[in-house]
């Protein structure tokens, strides 16, 4: 089930996916002309159930019945609703998540009720714990299959008292002993060698630059528009991300939207590449032509790390790399913090906990001395 906005009439229409005789998913949308967006959202999640019931009454529906649902089955529900209570990009990574670490293992076509089973959970928890992800990541996909247990036992497809069993076997994994993971980022000189590995005309080696220079998200850098850029206050202004999907959206807190500052150097060759794309205040900085994926960007950077043979990194390590820069600089927390558009200093500091202290020594020295 999902509310939609139908953003030309301004107004909501409930859209929902059932189950057919033959084994196929159909989808289906109610509209009525009474449901303007000032109705306000909750009043249509009010009445969602009482309206998909009356829908498909008069279009004489003949579904599936009974509560012996299969694991594709159940997996197909819970992401049709799941966009109702979360951020897009939430959704995205949980639907991700089940995907490659629990569709992938355990058998779809399989009732729930032979799925989740003792013995089937904890073989599933053992693979995850196998992968030697971090801490963080490990318990990320266990709370994803918590969630989707608690999904299957609101909806009485398995019993409250077996939903608890299993989530109770999916723990987190204790973290005190593991050693915190190293950010990774490059140095001023990994940089440049990376940088220099693009030919001068590469659209590519501007986007990277921008990227790098202005610390910026990849959602962040791939929805930079033109009117965002002030080439006299030498700013650019954060206010969207693209998600996954392609879609635009919120940035990832209200920290996030602000201004930041670009060197002189930066600043022209902005102004000479827009020039060049002859391109209006509503065009994309990047990719005006159409959008690229998140996919996209990593497989340049990947083709370029190994052209310039430089330690590989993701495209966040870019943000990291010029907040090592800064901070090797002798640059404040403070303004390290506003350059990253961090929520609080705290965060800046707990993040790059690392690289601060080596810097201490010599002023310690300083100020007793």
């Amino acid at each position: 089930m999902s509310i939609c906005v139908d953003k030309k009439r301004k107004k909501y229409y409930i859209s929902y996916k059932i189950k057919m005789p033959d084994g196929t998913f159909k989808t289906f949308n109610i509209r009525n002309a009474e449901w303007n967006v000032s109705r306000g959202k909750k009043f249509i999640q009010a009445i969602e159930q009482e309206e998909i019931e009356r829908d498909i009454k008069q279009r004489n529906l003949h579904i599936h019945h009974g509560d012996n649902i299969t694991l594709c089955e159940l997996f197909e529900l819970y992401k049709s609703s799941i966009y109702l209570y979360v951020a897009e990009q939430t959704a995205y990574a949980k639907i991700i998540g089940l995907q490659k670490y629990l569709m992938d293992i355990l058998p779809n076509n399989e009732i729930i009720d032979k799925v989740f089973t003792i013995n089937n959970i904890e073989k599933y928890k053992n693979n995850i714990i196998s992968c030697h992800m971090t801490a963080k990541r490990t318990n990320d996909v266990l709370r994803y299959l918590k969630e989707l247990l608690m999904f299957a036992s609101e909806r009485e497809y398995i019993s409250y008292e077996l939903s608890r069993k299993l989530i109770t076997l999916l723990k987190p994994i204790s973290s005190d002993k593991e050693v915190k993971e190293k950010i990774k980022y490059w140095t001023n000189e990994e940089w440049e060698t990376f940088y220099k590995s693009f030919d001068e005309n590469d659209k590519w080696r501007m986007y990277f630059k921008t990227s790098y220079i202005a610390a910026l998200r990849i959602g962040e850098c791939i929805g930079l528009k033109w009117k965002d850029f002030d080439p006299n206050k030498k700013t650019i202004y954060i206010r969207t991300s693209v998600t996954n999907g392609g879609k635009e959206h919120k940035t990832k807190n209200k920290s996030s939207n602000a201004l930041v500052s670009l060197p002189m150097s930066l600043v022209n060759d902005l102004v000479k590449f827009k020039e060049e794309m002859c391109a209006s205040d509503e065009d994309y900085i990047f990719f005006a032509n159409g959008r690229t994926s998140k996919n996209t960007v990593r497989r340049k950077m990947n083709e370029h790390i190994n052209l310039s043979s430089v330690p590989v990194i993701p495209p966040h390590g870019l943000r990291h790399s010029c907040a090592s820069r800064m901070i090797n600089m002798g640059l404040s927390p403070l303004i390290v913090s506003k350059h990253l558009r961090h929520s609080s200093v705290k965060e800046t500091l707990d993040t790059y906990s690392h690289i601060f202290p080596s810097e201490t020594v010599g002023v310690i020295d300083k100020v007793f001395n």
